[in-house]
């Protein structure tokens, strides 16, 4: 005996709702996360002013940081009113200036094998940058 077949309609309908329901909601934690991680890259960007107000000084460190926080802040303003995607390039510059920053501010406690390694990886991310801005996505339209 045959086993009844369903009507293409018929669960296309149930299936569409739930799909919609899904990206409603990942929306929603995707509003909410970008929500926490501004705040959290303003409560650092205060942060770090107020220990360069203390100290009385702005090391190069110190000045990586802001930037580093002034990106992640970018990276939140594209996400939420832009295309709602990150191109993989603005990541991977601010994991470039990350590790820049981490051999400025502990350069005396590396090591010199630790330190080529990690001029090594600045190396290996600098090539990945070259390598994405060679790469022509469809989508793109020369600010990706």
């Amino acid at each position: 005996m045959p086993l009844p077949q369903h009507e293409p309609d018929a669960v296309a309908g149930p299936l569409a709702q739930a799909s919609a329901r899904f990206n409603s909601v990942l929306t929603c934690a995707q509003a909410f996360a970008l929500i926490a991680i501004a705040i959290a890259a303003l409560v650092g960007i205060c942060s770090a002013i107020w220990g360069m107000i203390d100290t009385r000084t702005a090391g190069l460190g110190d000045l990586l940081l802001l930037f580093l926080y002034i990106e992640i802040l970018s990276m939140v303003k594209g996400s939420a009113l832009g295309t709602r995607e990150i191109p993989i390039r603005t990541p991977v510059a601010l994991a470039i200036v990350a590790v820049a920053r981490y051999i400025v501010v502990d350069v005396e406690h590396m090591s010199p094998t630790f330190m080529l390694l990690t001029a090594g990886a600045i190396l290996v991310l600098v090539i990945a940058l070259w390598v994405l801005s060679k790469i022509h996505h469809p989508r793109c339209d020369g600010s990706c």
